[in-house]
């Protein structure tokens, strides 16, 4: 065989084995935009809009607990913000079918869709009471019977060292706890192993 015909025959074997691997590769790990299971674009969407919740949930939960400096308008907004994304907006995109690779919802939830929604709407009306409750601002002589005081954060040396911090309604600590103990039965529930 002469030197054009090895070179040609090797530039085949490279273009299939170019081919052959990430079909390989899809294979091995499962392709999670693959049709017959569902819509890949939902889960993909859905996942990014928990993600963010939970994001949220920290931001607020860094907020309350006093790891980061309160700011009362930024938590009502963040309140504000799980408000818009819980209820009909987060049922919207639990379509029956959408289990694909990589999602965790457990089959119970399109089961047992009413309680799935139920939850959803818990969470709803749990983030509006927390709002609520952040927007209650307490006067001078209610602050020490009824308010809880977050300990300022340490932002450096100095008189810029220690910043006074907000005072919190002890209300609105609740609110957050009944949030958060929502979204947790909800994830016991409905959340399950990856695939």
């Amino acid at each position: 065989m002469n030197k054009a015909g090895i070179t040609g025959l090797f530039g085949i074997a490279a273009l299939a084995a170019g081919l052959l691997i990430p079909g390989t590769a899809s294979a091995w790990y499962g392709d999670p935009w693959y049709r017959p299971y569902g819509s890949g674009a939902m889960v993909y969407k859905r996942q990014n809009m928990m993600r963010g919740h939970g994001y949220t949930m920290s931001e607020l939960a860094d907020m309350l607990e006093g790891r980061r400096m309160l700011n009362g308008a930024e938590a009502v907004r963040l309140a504000r913000e799980l408000e818009a994304g819980f209820g009909d907006s987060l049922i919207g995109n639990f379509a029956p079918g959408t289990v694909v690779a990589g999602s965790r919802t457990a089959p119970s939830a399109w089961r047992n869709f009413g309680a799935f929604k139920g939850h959803a709407e818990a969470a709803k009306q749990a983030s509006a009471r927390l709002a609520e409750a952040l927007e209650k601002t307490s006067s001078g002589k209610d602050e020490q019977r009824t308010a809880n005081w977050v300990p300022p954060r340490r932002m450096g040396y100095g008189p810029w060292g220690r910043q006074r911090a907000g005072v919190l309604p002890m209300e609105a600590i609740r609110e957050f706890g009944r949030l958060n103990a929502t979204c947790n039965s909800c994830h016991m529930l409905f959340r399950g192993p990856r695939r």
